[in-house]
């Protein structure tokens, strides 16, 4: 029986099997590179070009199984075989990097100022971003670091650059499209069936994450940013849309998420009148109560979940592989087993700790299914005390950032903390290649200029410390 070819493979059979084609299509693309690079020299159509590609890297940034969409993700990088589409990242960002030089140029003049900011806020972010390529010297599976730490600082560089280049207004305005883009695809391309929704994503939880941030982030805007009566009805019906599909993706984490980020884009006028202490101390407290509470409901009311949330335990199965884990993390404490290093039982086999691993059940774990625990296994204790030190600087920027600037603004922020992590108590996204490290990536660039901003401002501004500078000077 003859196999079924893909959408894909045919796309590739019919450019690739016609010389002709093959060429016109080069040529084609080599005029419109031409043209693309000289309007983008223009200031307005390269700032649109430049935004537009903004929107579609948050697009894809979860992972997506569409062609094209699903050969332009960095973690392309990771897997060498699948053939030539899966080496087009090679291709598209340089590309990209050309069509915007001009927009490129403008950035590299004050790109020593931007990389100070970061360094002198927020250290341990920077030095956390070096493990995966570092980690290649002590990784049980060199090569496969290497192309994983490479696709992971590719990815990363990018998010960067554009939360360097813009502010939260754009930035809220790319995220909020960008994902309401891709769960109108989802209902589009793939909609809602009897099964779970994963849309254009790889699974439910994928997909449910980014609509439960989609469904805050609306809200943010229709209680926060909507100037004209328009723009709030919009903002309410993408809100309620997005809701909609958060409840069809039947992932009863996704669920307990969106509500939790509803409950704490309505605490930010209270939170806004506190003083920093009781503010971040307050932060704190909600999110120690929302871990317990989406701990509790999802483990443990099972009359709950299937009933109300329509979705079985998400939990099922991860705390008793969990312990097995940290007992592999205590072999290896410092320095892990490198990125990506660790589930490789595909590859190694036996030679991997990771192929004993398994559940009373018989389940055989691919990924740590928890953030911490994600992040030991790859660079140890080191890498964990790095990336939870950056976090709680986040944590304590975006509350002093939320007396500085309106609501909306510092909602994104606060929303995308809280959200990754009790989503990371559950899951590893935080160590992937994926949405969840994209959107901390550009928010840690994004405060750590802005507060450091706001220091050189209120340091100018202050005449006590002006008069005590000449005094000591």
């Amino acid at each position: 029986m003859t196999q079924p070819v893909s959408k894909a493979n045919m796309l590739k059979e019919l450019i690739l099997g016609s010389s002709s084609l093959t060429w016109m299509l080069i040529a084609i693309f080599a005029m419109a590179t031409i043209l693309l690079f000289q309007f983008a020299s223009y200031k307005k159509i390269g700032l649109a070009l430049e935004k537009s590609f903004a929107i579609l890297y948050i697009f894809i940034s979860p992972v997506l199984t569409q062609p094209p969409f699903n050969y332009l993700h960095f973690i392309n990088l990771k897997d060498p075989e699948g053939g030539i589409l899966k080496l087009l990242p090679y291709f598209f960002y340089p590309w990209v990097l050309l069509i915007l030089l001009s927009r490129v140029k403008d950035f590299s003049s004050n790109f020593i100022q931007f990389f100070a900011k970061l360094l002198i806020m927020n250290s341990f972010f920077l030095l956390y971003t070096l493990l995966p390529l570092l980690s290649t010297l002590w990784s049980l599976v060199p090569e496969e670091t290497l192309r994983a730490g490479l696709a992971f600082s590719g990815f990363t560089v990018f998010g960067c650059y554009i939360a360097a280049q813009y502010k939260w207004e754009d930035l809220s305005r790319f995220w909020r499209w960008g994902y309401t883009a891709l769960g109108l695809a989802s209902f589009v391309m793939k909609p809602p069936g009897s099964g779970d929704f994963v849309g254009l994503t790889l699974s439910k939880n994928s997909l449910g994450g980014v609509l439960a941030l989609c469904t805050a982030f609306w809200y943010l805007h229709y209680s926060q940013g909507a100037k004209t009566q328009k723009e709030r009805w919009i903002a309410l019906g993408m809100m309620l849309f997005s809701f909609y599909l958060v409840r069809a993706n039947k992932s009863g984490s996704a669920l307990v998420i969106t509500i939790i980020l509803i409950i704490a884009v309505s605490s930010l006028n209270f939170l806004k009148n506190l003083s920093f202490q009781w503010a971040f101390t307050a932060i704190i407290c909600f999110l120690v109560f929302s871990i317990i509470m989406t701990v509790f409901v999802v483990d443990n009311l099972e009359d709950i979940i299937v009933g109300g949330l329509g979705k079985d335990l998400t939990l099922t199965g991860r705390t008793e592989f969990w312990p097995q884990l940290m007992d592999a993390v205590n072999q290896r404490p410092w320095f892990g087993y490198g990125y990506d290093g660790f589930f490789q039982q595909d590859k190694l086999g036996s030679a991997t700790p990771a192929y004993f691993i398994y559940t009373p059940n018989g389940f055989q774990p691919k990924n740590p299914h928890n953030g911490g625990i994600g992040i030991l296994l790859a660079f140890g204790w080191p890498g964990l005390i790095l990336m939870m030190t950056s976090l709680l600087l986040n944590l304590a920027y975006a509350v002093r950032y939320l007396s500085r600037s309106t609501l909306e603004e510092a909602g994104i922020p606060i929303c995308f903390l809280v959200s990754i992590i009790i989503s990371n108590i559950t899951e590893g996204y935080i160590i992937d290649i994926g949405n969840p490290w994209l959107s901390y990536a550009m928010l840690t660039v994004r405060l750590a200029i802005d507060n450091a901003n706001n220091s050189s401002n209120s340091s100018t501004s202050n005449p006590q410390r002006r008069s005590l500078a000449r005094t000591v000077h």
